[in-house]
């Protein structure tokens, strides 16, 4: 790998882990909702010069309503009623853990035995990395983030 694409790499790092300080910081002055309704419409601007995607309507909607409703909002929420940014962005992760669950359970797709090892094992570090948490925000803000 060349060093170009190992400090793209780190820059995508820094710049993921910064987003979710900004958002931290966001949530001091607007409610989860409004951020995360701002987030979405700067987000949307490009929208404004690109084609739509051959997708239906109806399952565009559906996508983006999940990830606006069931992503960020949930983790908008989450933050700002006191799960700490670091174990945010560690939780947030665990959405590979679920989709490798729903492949599993909507299209029979069975990971194999060193997969379902490996998994195991992020599944363990996951909840090990929630362990060493206080217990000073709330339970059902996490629940929310889960």
């Amino acid at each position: 790998m060349k060093p170009a694409d190992v400090g793209i790499a780190v820059m995508v790092a820094v710049i993921w882990g910064l987003a979710f300080v900004a958002s931290r910081i966001a949530l001091d002055e607007f409610s989860p909702e409004l951020m995360t309704t701002l987030r979405f419409a700067i987000a949307a601007l490009p929208c404004l010069f690109l084609r739509k995607p051959d997708v239906p309507w109806p399952l565009l909607i559906a996508i983006s309503s999940t990830l606006f409703l069931g992503q960020f909002l949930a983790q908008a929420f989450a933050i700002a009623h006191g799960v700490p940014v670091g174990l945010s962005s560690v939780v947030v992760q665990s959405q590979a853990l679920f989709t490798i669950a729903f492949a599993a359970i909507a299209f029979g797709e069975m990971p194999t035995r060193p997969q379902a090892i490996g998994v195991a094992i992020a599944a363990l570090g996951l909840l090990m990395i929630c362990g060493t948490v206080g217990y000073d925000f709330s339970v059902n803000a996490f629940a929310i983030l889960m």
